[in-house]
């Protein structure tokens, strides 16, 4: 089984949740912008940030 919480190919970026999407666009600003950006963001929106784009605990649940 392939896991992937969001999925970035450079131009394109998916994710496979809710909470996935937030840590995937937090990932873009990361890119974008600085990670300080992002972190800052994550801090402000109380919102524990998973940087591990592989790490998908919900995967399991749709094999």
């Amino acid at each position: 089984m392939r896991q992937a919480r969001w999925v970035d190919d450079g131009n394109r970026v998916t994710s496979s949740g809710v909470s996935a999407g937030m840590d995937m666009a937090l990932a873009v600003i990361a890119r974008l912008y600085g990670v300080e950006a992002a972190e800052t963001i994550a801090n402000f929106t109380e919102y524990e940030w998973h940087r591990d784009a592989s790490w998908d605990p919900f995967a399991a649940l749709y094999e």
